[in-house]
């Protein structure tokens, strides 16, 4: 009645005709003989259950569960930010090539991650995974990104100064002749990890959608965007034949030795399930109800 039911002492004392000392002194026993434990859990603490059910399912190598409990929707991405940036930084000192995409989470984890400084006889380097968006938002300027990036890690930065959605092959095939593109493409074949961002379909802003695939998004229910790759409900990469992006090509992506997803809002279920059944993802940092969202999804599905 006290724990469960969130009655009074008082109005426990009156239902059992007893007095209130004698609620408080029962309440007392029961947690000093262990009927009742109270377990207080930090909000930061890795749920490492949830996180071991999304590798047996998703084929996961690792990443975090963030506890974030009853928060609302805009505390929950800042724990989301503030934890994945503190895992990005652990896995710093191992990483030497570093990729990163584009949104507003990879930009939030950039800007939250601490400067550091790693000392290493090798050298490191951080590039665009794709080219920038033609739009003045800070978060689709790749270039830019990585700039902040490895001004903080003391990472040196290669760019990518192409269009991530050229209007033509020939243009496409302009861009990939230059020996900048040479440079980030060598990158991209021993890429460490990349940090990318989650989108839904359809996205926003709009990624050049209907100049690359007409109404082919529609027909194939495309419900998610990685890097600009989209992907059906299935995991399934959706082509076309006029989509020119200039990014990395798949098979650097899922060679990549991490590929990093960061995504903590539960409308954005259903894409994150198909970003993980492309079988690109191999660490995800997301919160706990999210997980929990993907795995009765996929057992949804799966029935």
């Amino acid at each position: 009645m006290y724990y469960e039911k969130e009655q009074t002492q008082a109005e426990i004392a009156k239902a059992f005709s007893i007095s209130r000392p004698a609620v408080s002194k029962l309440l007392s026993e029961a947690r000093q003989q262990g009927i009742v434990r109270i377990e207080i859990r930090s909000i930061y603490e890795n749920d490492d259950y949830l996180l071991d059910e999304l590798k047996r399912v998703f084929g996961l190598q690792g990443g975090l569960i963030v506890p974030t409990g009853t928060a609302d929707e805009s505390l929950k991405c800042q724990m989301i930010v503030s934890q994945a940036a503190d895992y990005l930084g652990t896995l710093l000192p191992d990483i030497h090539k570093l990729g990163v995409g584009w949104g507003e989470t990879v930009r939030d984890v950039i800007n939250a991650l601490e400067p550091s400084e790693f000392a290493s006889h090798q050298p490191r380097a951080v590039c665009p995974v794709i080219g920038s968006a033609p739009t003045a938002m800070q978060w689709m300027q790749t270039n830019e990104l990585a700039r902040i990036l490895a001004e903080k890690v003391k990472f040196e930065p290669f760019y990518l100064h192409a269009p991530a959605f050229p209007v033509s092959a020939n243009d496409k095939d302009l861009f990939m002749g230059t020996e900048e593109y040479r440079q980030v493409s060598e990158i991209w074949s021993k890429l460490d990890a990349v940090l990318l961002g989650v989108g839904s379909y359809p996205t926003l802003p709009d990624q050049a959608t209907a100049a690359r695939f007409g109404d082919i998004l529609h027909e194939r229910k495309a419900v998610g965007v990685l890097a600009s790759y989209y992907y059906d409900a299935k995991g399934e990469i959706i082509e076309s034949q006029t989509d020119y992006a200039v990014r990395i090509p798949l098979d650097c992506l899922s060679n990549a030795k991490r590929v990093i997803a960061v995504s903590g809002k539960t409308q954005k279920a259903h894409a994150l399930l198909g970003g993980l059944r492309t079988g690109l993802i191999s660490h995800l940092v997301t919160d706990d109800g999210t997980a929990r969202e993907l795995i009765s999804l996929h057992q949804k599905t799966l029935g």
